[in-house]
């Protein structure tokens, strides 16, 4: 599942997903995806991504997708200029 969403096999000791919010849609109603989906958000967490998991609309397929983040403006600490 984790290749399906263009994430696959990392390298070890990376935080590759830095960045990146992981959206998994789904009603609860099969078990077994349920489990999936907790496993795979884990993994993900692991990674360095965000997770969120909401409830499909009506009409909507369960399903997985990676979204970008905008990075975040870093707050510049300024340091002495006399290091002794």
């Amino acid at each position: 599942m984790l290749e399906n969403l263009g994430i696959g096999q990392r390298v070890r000791g990376r935080k590759d997903l830095r960045g990146k919010k992981v959206v998994f849609v789904d009603d609860g109603s099969n078990p077994y995806r349920t489990m999936c989906f907790t496993i795979a958000s884990k993994l993900v967490k692991k990674r360095g991504a965000e997770v969120e998991t909401v409830v499909p609309g009506p009409g909507e397929a369960a399903h997985a997708k990676v979204v970008d983040l905008a990075p975040q403006p870093r707050s510049r600490v300024q340091r002495p200029l006399n290091r002794w």
